[in-house]
């Protein structure tokens, strides 16, 4: 029990400094491609449009109250070179801490959209984001006295203010070969959250207070192995102050063709935190998928390797997209 309430006091400790500093992450990263990389808004299907909700519910072996987050977004080609979107994420830390994310997006292709080889695009987003706390349920070291916490003891904190709304600026740059005469299609992003930077800390003897910067690099090949197979070899590696994430991953699909219906299954290896697996299922427009997370850090000692499930559904109807494609996804 003694275990439990370390790490416990632990999980609120990067409630307050580090992950009021540090952004949610998803198992399914590329499924909303937007909130991955501006310039990927409206772009690479062929669909009228595309729109996507994700929830992710993690950590809860370890509190009555789990980490979860949820995502809503919708984005479609506009014209000849443009693609427009929205989304919006809430990131629920345990009732302690919340932070939500708003934001409008767009994107351009550089490369004329009469060649079908290369699709090269830039994006931008412009948006808002609100951060806040409940000091009820903080805990603070100087709150414990040999091993037991007191509520009745003072945290000698000073937390000035329990919420922060701060703009939102974001930028990216997306690259993929799209000639449909090959069978493989190479991609590579990267793109910049947090331009401003902008100032966020609540606790007033805060030394350092600005959100950092979150640089996010994705690259992989899509595979045409058969009129029925597809793969996707897929890499995710991005930072953000002291934090870093390195993701390795694999998707493939089937079609059965007479029935209109894709079966897809995956896995990701997520460097010093987590295995995953995944598995969904498209029917015409409508594609359902599932994941879950298998803890491989020293926290599967406390939640006996239970890690995080995610839920995502995605509705792309059927119609021509001006910015080209490749066949996965």
């Amino acid at each position: 029990m003694r275990n439990l309430n370390i790490i416990l006091l632990a999980v609120s400790f990067i409630i307050v400094g580090t992950s009021f500093s540090q952004d949610y992450h998803f198992t399914q990263f590329d499924v909303a491609e937007q909130a991955l990389n501006p310039a990927k808004t409206g772009v690479g299907y062929n669909s009228a449009f595309r729109g996507a909700t994700q929830y992710r519910n993690q950590w809860r072996p370890l509190a009555t109250k789990p980490f979860s987050t949820f995502l809503l977004s919708y984005d479609m080609p506009l014209f000849e070179r443009f693609g427009v979107g929205a989304y919006m994420i809430n990131n629920d830390g345990a009732k302690a801490f919340n932070a939500f994310n708003f934001v409008l997006s767009g994107s351009y292709k550089i490369m004329d959209p009469k060649q079908k080889k290369h699709l090269l695009t830039t994006g931008l987003q412009i948006g808002v984001l609100y951060k806040k706390t409940s000091d009820f349920d903080l805990l603070f070291d100087n709150q414990y006295n040999s091993g037991k916490f007191s509520a009745e003891l003072e945290s000698n904190e000073n937390l000035t203010r329990f919420s922060k709304t701060m703009p939102e600026f974001n930028w990216g740059a997306y690259y993929e070969w799209i000639d449909k005469n090959n069978k493989y299609h190479p991609y590579a992003g990267i793109s910049i959250f947090h331009l401003s930077s902008p100032k966020e800390s609540v606790i007033e003897t805060a030394e350092n207070s600005q959100l950092p910067r979150r640089f996010v690099f994705n690259g992989g090949s899509k595979f045409n192995i058969t009129d029925e197979i597809d793969v996707n070899l897929k890499s995710l590696y991005m930072y953000q102050g002291n934090a870093k994430e390195l993701v390795i991953g694999l998707d493939g699909k089937y079609k059965f063709t007479d029935y209109n219906i894709e079966i897809i299954a995956g896995s990701n290896w997520r460097k010093d935190d987590a295995i995953s697996a995944l598995l969904g299922v498209k029917y015409q427009d409508l594609t359902f998928l599932m994941s879950y997370d298998i803890t491989t850090s020293k926290l599967s000692e406390f939640n006996n390797g239970n890690g995080a499930i995610e839920f995502t559904l995605v509705y792309s109807p059927a119609g021509k997209s001006s910015f080209g494609s490749s066949r996965f996804r």
